[in-house]
Parts: structure tokens; C-alpha cells; sequence
């Protein structure tokens, strides 16, 4: 009978850890966009956004978990994009995503209103694996990735929630609430 309430205990416990509710606090960024974020994360240093960041252009914003393995990152494109063809971009920026990985698992990727705008949403769990020990792991590294992109001003916005893919089912839910949260005036 012990055995059965301690079990109970931590199986209660173990499930309010895996799917507990992420409490969300608005934040701007600039003067016409806002968004949700996770209220324990921070505003990303200098060097943590030098470290994470794969492209050339510093992120608009980027806020990280306490531990540094969940990020939500907004950016801007440099180059202009004239036009509305948002199916033109979603094919472009698959295969650019594609391309970045060796294993991709899309889970979503569609065109989806979101407060009156426009956006081309991919949701995917992806794997890079380091064969040639570049990294000096060795492994594969499994990402879940839930992205939005949007034209604003002749420019696309990208908006990037990413964690570990074994916390997937953990922040899921959390992403789509984060993504959904975007205001932009």
C-alpha cells in the first residue's frame, strides 16, 4: 500500500514537472511589436546572442531560459521584399530550412492568420548530427523549433521558439501560446 501512494505521489508530481503551465509576460519589442514570453526567461547578453546566433544580422530581441537551452529569438531580414506572395516565401524558406539539417520532421507548415496578420508558420523537429566532430561532441543534436515569418514594412520578420527535442512535449504547448501572442501595429 506504501509502494502505491509513494508511487502515485511522484507520478503526480513527474506529470505537473513534464506539463506544467508557463506563466507568459508581455514585453515590447521596438515601439510596434510585442510578444508573450515565458516570465523566467532573460534578455539575452551581447555574448549569448554572438554565440547562438547563425546569422548575420544581430536579433531584434532574443530572451533565453535560466540554463541557456531554450531560446525565443525576433529578427528582420536585410533584404527588402516587395509584393504579398507569402507562398512564394513559404516555398523559399522551407527549403532554406531544409537545407540547414540533416534529418527534418516538419509537424506544421502553413499559412495561418494570427491577430489580423499573415504569417507562414513551420513547426519541426530537426538533427544536426557533428559526424565530423566539429563541435567536439561527436552527436547528433535533436532541436524542436516552432517559426513565423511576416512581411512588415518590405522586410520579413522571423519570430523562433527553439528547445531541446526532448523537452518538445514539455514547451509545446508554450510555443504555440508565445506565437500566438505577437502583436505587431
Amino acid at each position: 500500500m506504501t509502494k502505491n501512494i509513494v508511487f502515485g505521489v511522484l507520478l503526480i508530481s513527474l506529470s505537473q514537472i513534464l506539463f506544467a503551465q508557463v506563466n507568459l509576460n508581455r514585453i515590447k519589442i521596438g515601439k510596434e511589436i510585442s510578444m508573450e514570453i515565458p516570465e523566467n526567461f532573460h534578455a539575452a547578453t551581447a555574448r549569448e546572442m554572438i554565440q547562438k546566433n547563425v546569422s548575420a544580422r544581430t536579433p531584434l530581441a532574443m530572451y533565453t531560459d535560466y540554463n541557456g537551452q531554450i531560446d525565443v529569438v525576433v529578427n528582420e531580414t536585410s533584404n527588402t521584399w516587395q509584393g504579398g506572395d507569402l507562398e512564394v516565401i513559404q516555398s523559399l524558406y522551407k527549403s532554406s530550412i531544409a537545407n540547414l539539417f540533416d534529418e527534418i520532421d516538419f509537424i506544421q507548415e502553413e499559412i495561418q492568420e494570427v491577430a489580423g496578420r499573415d504569417f507562414i508558420i513551420f513547426e519541426f523537429v530537426s538533427t544536426v548530427s557533428d559526424e565530423n566532430d566539429t563541435f567536439g561532441t561527436g552527436v547528433s543534436i535533436s532541436k524542436y523549433t516552432y517559426i513565423q515569418y511576416t512581411l512588415y514594412k518590405d522586410k520579413i520578420l522571423l519570430f523562433n521558439f527553439t528547445c531541446p527535442a526532448r523537452e518538445q512535449n514539455q514547451w509545446q504547448a508554450a510555443a504555440h501560446e508565445i506565437m500566438k501572442s505577437v502583436r505587431i501595429k
